[in-house]
């Protein structure tokens, strides 16, 4: 009994032995099967070699070529897109991380070009199709630019002989000085009619003269302007005696003499100016004009000896 009780002790025991042999065994399979996935894991995000950093580098600068040359259709376009800004910025910050030499994840890299390719594919038919209907609106465009040219072409004939008309009736408007006559008046306020007058005998100088028919001239206010000139070519103004300056036609200031505003009726009507000195006149010829509006309408002259 002692010998059978010793025997199954020792079965026990070697029961217990192989069991335990079992889990360490089992333990140790569980540990580097662990391991070895730890090992695969790591496999995969490794540092690059020089060669194939060259290589993942130059693919991202392609794609990122591929993105500026969308963006830059798409400009073009007259289309902006953010997302391209953004895949744009992604891929420098890609390209700049690869270039450091920073370990990266193989497949996930690979995942990411993969990404980039399909997202470059779905832009590119964008673009296509919006270059598409621009080029049909631009065809709309082109025909509506071709009528605006003969609308405007059209607009400029009109203007051009609305601006003829305008210029014919412009001149045509201007007021004419017919009957001119010059003569003085002494200082006994008694008026001489000559040909030729002595200075001492001059007061004042009178001008009289009728503004001739014009059927097309408006019937409103106008301004008439003296310019007596001296003999030796210098214009008479003076502030205090009702001088001053005017614009002619051309665009020119001049000096004038005496003015009065009138108020046209195309009735033959006379207009007369008096004109003082106020001092001797000089030995000469005056040359007197008249003015209407920037318009010179009528000129005679005054010999003084």
């Amino acid at each position: 009994m002692a010998q059978e009780e010793t025997k199954k002790n020792n079965n026990l025991i070697f029961i217990i032995i192989i069991l335990a042999l079992l889990g360490v065994i089992g333990y140790l399979l569980f540990n580097n099967n662990q391991k070895s996935e730890k090992i695969v894991e790591q496999e995969k995000e490794i540092v690059l070699t020089n060669d194939s950093l060259k290589m993942k580098v130059e693919e991202l600068e392609g794609l990122q070529l591929q993105y500026h040359s969308l963006q830059a259709q798409a400009a073009q376009l007259g289309q902006s897109n953010d997302s391209l800004n953004a895949k744009i910025a992604e891929l420098d910050n890609a390209i700049a991380s690869l270039k450091k030499g920073n370990a990266v994840n193989i497949n996930k890299l690979n995942a990411q070009i993969a990404s980039y390719k399909k997202d470059l594919e779905e832009k590119e038919a964008e673009i296509i199709k919006l270059r598409e209907e621009n080029k049909n609106l631009s065809s709309s465009i082109d025909t509506l630019k071709q009528d605006k040219a003969v609308m405007n072409d059209s607009i400029n004939n009109l203007r051009s002989v609305r601006s003829d008309l305008q210029q014919k009736y412009e001149l045509a408007s201007i007021l004419k000085a017919e009957n001119i006559k010059v003569s003085v008046i002494n200082a006994k306020a008694k008026e001489l009619t000559s040909d030729e007058y002595k200075a001492k005998a001059i007061d004042k100088i009178k001008l009289t003269f009728n503004l001739a028919d014009n059927k097309v001239a408006p019937k409103n206010t106008k301004t008439l302007y003296l310019q007596v000139i001296e003999p030796s070519g210098a214009p008479l103004f003076d502030s205090s005696l009702g001088g001053g300056f005017f614009k002619t036609t051309e665009g020119k200031e001049i000096p004038y003499t005496e003015k009065q505003n009138i108020d046209f009726n195309n009735t033959n009507q006379s207009v007369t100016f008096v004109y003082a000195k106020g001092s001797e006149y000089k030995i000469g010829t005056y040359t007197l004009k008249i003015w209407q509006d920037g318009n010179l309408i009528g000129t005679t002259t005054l010999v003084v000896k």
